[in-house]
């Protein structure tokens, strides 16, 4: 068993590592603190199972997450992250993620959703589950930021922490000019006109987290 903790908090790797090497003592467990290490890291592979923090100091994790599936397309990931689970654990799926685990997870979860990510299949919460049954036998339309692209999703979010355009390319690995189009994109698509309203969007929505 060989598991990649791609998180950046230390506290929660090695809370993640001690549950790891006590359930699965023959097993190894390395660590990457952000997407640089974790490229340097995934190339070492092959991994059983990778955990992604979808929000990391230098790379959106859904960014990392799209590499991942190109360089090591057989190692599933499970996404780690404080956020709301019905905000990002549906994209998270929809890009790839073979989970999506909420860092307030219990150990029993956690180790339910390895064993069924190994076994290759996706883990899905029964709170997570329910939510996608739920919208497939009743549709309805989607909020405003569900039709967005995962890049413009990802600069709504940053756009949300109050981050300049800037700070958002350097995080995204993008021009300046890159951003500022997708930040007109964001604007025209949820139909505002000032980074304040998409502030406050944020704030309404729970995209901030």
């Amino acid at each position: 068993m060989r598991f990649l903790l791609i998180e950046d908090h230390p506290l929660v790797r090695e809370g993640l590592k001690r549950l790891l090497t006590h359930t699965f003592p023959e097993g190894t467990v390395k660590e990457a603190a952000d997407a640089r290490e974790a490229m340097e890291q995934v190339a070492s592979g092959p991994w059983d199972v990778i955990f992604l923090d979808i929000d990391l100091p230098d790379r959106s994790g859904l960014d990392v997450l799209h590499d991942l599936r190109n360089v090591a397309p057989a190692s599933p990931v499970l996404i780690l992250s404080g956020m709301l689970e019905e905000q990002f654990g549906e994209r998270a799926l929809e890009e790839g993620a073979a989970g999506f685990l909420s860092k307030a997870s219990m150990m029993d979860e956690i180790l339910t959703a390895v064993r069924r990510v190994r076994s290759g299949k996706k883990y899905i919460s029964p709170d997570l589950g329910a939510r996608l049954m739920e919208k497939r036998l009743n549709p309805c339309p989607k909020t405003a930021h569900e039709a967005l692209s995962v890049r413009e999703f990802e600069v709504l979010r940053n756009l949300g922490k109050g981050r300049t355009v800037s700070e958002i390319a350097a995080i995204l690995g993008l021009s300046v000019k890159t951003v500022s189009t997708y930040r007109t994109r964001v604007l025209e698509k949820l139909g505002l006109h000032t980074t304040a309203e998409i502030i406050r969007y944020s704030l309404e929505h729970g995209l901030e987290k």
